[in-house]
């Protein structure tokens, strides 16, 4: 076991693009990549795809809040089924523990999972254990969602059931977190333009993934018991049967045996580069090499890049609740289009490895979010009904999942930064740095979507009251509401964009100013990251609680 001495520490945070960092201390040659491996790490994505795509694609759409558990804004015994703010958080709530996979990434990153082995008596998985674990019991909770589901719709108890939803998430993120160090380990093996295959793999499996469960759930929840209050409107598809919400999480349970035996047959870790303490012993020393990593004007850069990205430019369009209830997608139309934006993904996503990978991440950054900004806009033509087409649940799929095609490709842009900066044996805390910092700004998102909501008055707009005496002005707020988001998300891009480097050379060149590698560009770092974190923590729980 090699102990990283004070020495180290100051030169431990350096790109994995030198060579010594891949080179096996005990014989000096670079360690040898079972593939096959890599087929146990691709099932973890799969899962991913298939259990937290469904729940995160479907919270988002109106079928789950709105119709199964609706209608929403309907009171019974003057408690509402579901509220607008209910709907709108649903999907962050959900993945609330996505948000702190910076502390999933640091725990596993030190501690092992205490397994059984018939040669030793025991080992310590470094990431497979996790994954394992992770899975197992997610796995458990969705079945325990199965079992008491239909009693939560029949007593319009939704938070109960988006809590057991959010414990089933939370157990997946150790598999997920793991997973992403693993994705990190392995990609440091790549070599020029091969580097960020794993990493593009990975993610065009996982919405595969998603296609297929969220066709599944287009299949199986287009019938009767899943339309909008009122039934289908004339003219809409809809199909003469569908199954049980409860029947559809054991169909989601069985689809994912396969790739859950795929993970117990498969995953291995990978070949260490540097070794270093683990477990209790090692916490001090992997907290010194933590704050050593925060010390850096790269990670300066890209945590306000997450958060400008994420949480300003990502912003989702404050009158996006009450649009969908008057456009009023049955949910094969919602299906639909959740299926093609998937498509979409991972077309973008092949594309940005087919001809992107290598070129200017800055530019790649703000095409996608400008053109993703661009295709939300289109939401104004179902306000106004736009050739007298437009206010109908078809074209609200095709304008929410057009952009899925951009946004593909810019997928992966700043993962890749992260395999050029994160140091070894702290990959998963490096990579979910960023992540948390981006899910934290994502929640910080919600909050100002929630917020601006109210602050344009489309909180007040439903489907019943739209083409009310109120008509006019409800248009002008949803109107006023839409251009103001698009323009919040255009500006950011355009100024954000200039915290992503160019490139990996920059990358290093950024984690080398040495005039960053100071006490105060640590504390400064710090709050970057801390700052929106815990705002958009606290107000997502104040919505929460409030609603």
């Amino acid at each position: 076991m090699v102990v990283v001495t004070n020495r180290e520490l100051s030169n431990s945070f350096v790109g994995p693009a030198a060579d010594e960092q891949l080179v096996d201390a005990e014989n000096g040659e670079q360690p040898e990549l079972d593939r096959k491996a890599t087929w146990g790490l691709y099932s973890v994505y799969i899962m991913i795809g298939l259990i937290n795509g469904f729940f995160a694609t479907y919270f988002q759409q109106p079928t789950i809040c709105q119709y199964v558990f609706g209608p929403m804004g309907q009171k019974i015994d003057d408690k509402h089924f579901t509220t607008q703010s209910q709907c709108n958080v649903s999907v962050s709530v959900y993945q609330i523990s996505w948000n702190f996979k910076l502390f999933f990434g640091f725990f596993l990153d030190v501690f092992g999972f205490l397994g059984w082995s018939r040669a030793t008596g025991f080992f310590v998985s470094r990431r497979k254990g996790w994954m394992l674990f992770g899975w197992t019991g997610g796995l458990a909770c969705l079945a325990v969602a199965a079992i008491f589901v239909d009693s939560f719709i029949k007593h319009h108890q939704y938070e109960t059931y988006l809590m057991v939803m959010c414990v089933c998430c939370f157990f997946s993120t150790f598999s997920d977190v793991a997973g992403d160090g693993m994705i990190i380990e392995y990609s440091k093996f790549e070599r020029g333009e091969q580097k960020g295959y794993i990493l593009t793999t990975c993610q065009m499996l996982r919405f595969v993934m998603m296609m297929v469960s969220t066709a599944l759930g287009m299949i199986f929840m287009s019938g009767p018991d899943y339309q909008p209050p009122g039934g289908a409107e004339a003219g809409s598809i809809s199909l003469p049967f569908d199954i049980s919400y409860s029947a559809m999480h054991w169909l989601l349970l069985g689809v994912s045996m396969p790739p859950y035996i795929g993970m117990w047959l498969w995953l291995k870790d990978p070949p260490v580069a540097v070794e270093h303490e683990r477990g209790c012993r090692g916490l001090k020393v992997a907290f010194q090499r933590l704050w050593v990593a925060m010390k850096s004007y790269a990670v300066f850069n890209l945590l306000v890049m997450s958060v400008g990205i994420y949480g300003l430019a990502g912003m989702v369009n404050p009158a996006n609740s009450p649009i969908a209830a008057i456009a009023q997608p049955t949910n094969i139309q919602s299906g639909i289009g959740a299926f093609l934006g998937n498509l979409f993904f991972v077309v973008g996503v092949w594309i940005f490895r087919k001809f992107f990978m290598a070129k200017n991440w800055r530019f790649t950054l703000f095409m996608t979010q400008a053109f993703v900004a661009l295709c939300s806009a289109l939401a104004i033509m179902i306000v106004y009904d736009t050739f007298g087409i437009s206010q109908n649940g078809w074209f609200y799929m095709f304008q929410n999942s057009i952009p899925m095609l951009i946004q593909g490709i810019g997928q992966v842009v700043g993962s890749l930064a992260v395999v050029e900066i994160s140091p070894p044996g702290l990959e998963a805390t490096v990579y979910e740095l960023l992540t948390s910092a981006s899910n934290g700004a994502i929640s910080l998102s919600t909050t100002l979507q929630t917020t601006f909501g109210k602050v344009f008055k489309v909180d007040e707009i439903s489907y019943d009251n739209f083409h009310g005496p109120m008509h006019d002005v409800f248009v002008a707020r949803m109107a006023r509401a839409t251009l103001f988001c698009l323009i919040v998300n255009v500006t950011s891009a355009a100024i954000f964009m200039w915290f992503l480097p160019k490139g990996p050379q920059m990358c290093k060149d950024w984690l080398e100013k040495k005039s960053w590698h100071t006490t105060w560009a640590g504390l400064l770092n710090v709050v970057v990251f801390a700052g929106p974190f815990f705002y958009a923590n606290f107000m997502l729980l104040a919505f929460v609680a409030s609603s």
